[in-house]
């Protein structure tokens, strides 16, 4: 996974300064000048070796991960399973409540919103943050048997070109309903760190190539993680078919 920040992107509000919140939809067939170019993504966990029995251990683990291995347990469930939304949101969330039986902590860790955080950094500091605060407050938390262990895991990504390019809102929209869930969640939650932005890819290019702020805007107000990944998708087609 990229996590770069070569990318000069404008933050929502400026992004969207020109949208207004009515409900006029202006038809567009305006064709950009520079099309967008769908990609996908394979990931591949791959174990650490590290993992933690006990909420210190934890701690610790989440101090010293990556980027990518703080990205794949939060979501990796998402892509998994597809079709459902999780009852915890992320896996450090789950072990917490399921294995230790923290379930206030457990809560809190769950209640954190990603997007609320620029850089995966930032997410992963309020994790430490909340977890160190629990610890000092209650001392000793359970210690659970090897087979409950979390086992810190890394994703490591492949991002593929799919071929399909689109010019106009309509060649977009008619793309949309044939991609794959993957590539929706490429461009819509890997952009939000591979860009350090609370945008996505969708957004960017139909703000910026076919200037039409008030879909962008929408579609970057989307909350990915009250929606399925196939009601994500269809929420944006449904967006954009309005556009048309």
């Amino acid at each position: 996974m990229h996590n770069g920040n070569d990318n000069e992107v404008l933050k929502p509000e400026s992004f969207f300064a020109s949208s207004s919140n009515s409900n006029y939809i202006k038809p567009t067939k305006t064709r950009a000048n520079y099309p967008f170019k769908f990609c996908t993504r394979l990931t591949l966990p791959q174990l650490t070796g590290i993992y933690a029995v006990n909420l210190k251990n934890l701690l610790e683990g989440i101090k010293s991960a990556d980027g990518s291995i703080i990205y794949y347990h939060t979501h990796h469930y998402l892509i998994q399973h597809h079709y459902i939304l999780p009852s915890s949101p992320n896996d450090f969330a789950y072990w917490i409540t399921n294995r230790l039986g923290e379930n206030l902590l457990g809560e809190e860790i769950a209640s954190i919103d990603i997007f609320d955080y620029d850089t995966i950094d930032e997410y992963k500091n309020e994790i430490i943050k909340k977890i160190g605060a629990f610890i000092a407050k209650n001392g000793k938390t359970r210690h659970v048997e090897m087979n409950e262990r979390f086992n810190f895991m890394k994703a490591i990504t492949f991002v593929m070109d799919t071929g399909k390019e689109a010019y106009t809102l309509s060649e977009f929209h008619d793309i949309l309903n044939n991609i794959t869930i993957f590539s929706i969640y490429y461009h819509f939650f890997e952009a939000h760190f591979r860009l350090n932005s609370k945008l996505n890819d969708f957004s960017i290019w139909i703000k910026d190539e076919l200037n039409l702020p008030d879909l962008a805007y929408k579609i970057a107000n989307l909350d990915p993680y009250t929606l399925t990944m196939d009601k994500l998708k269809e929420s944006i087609i449904k967006l954009t078919k309005n556009y048309l």
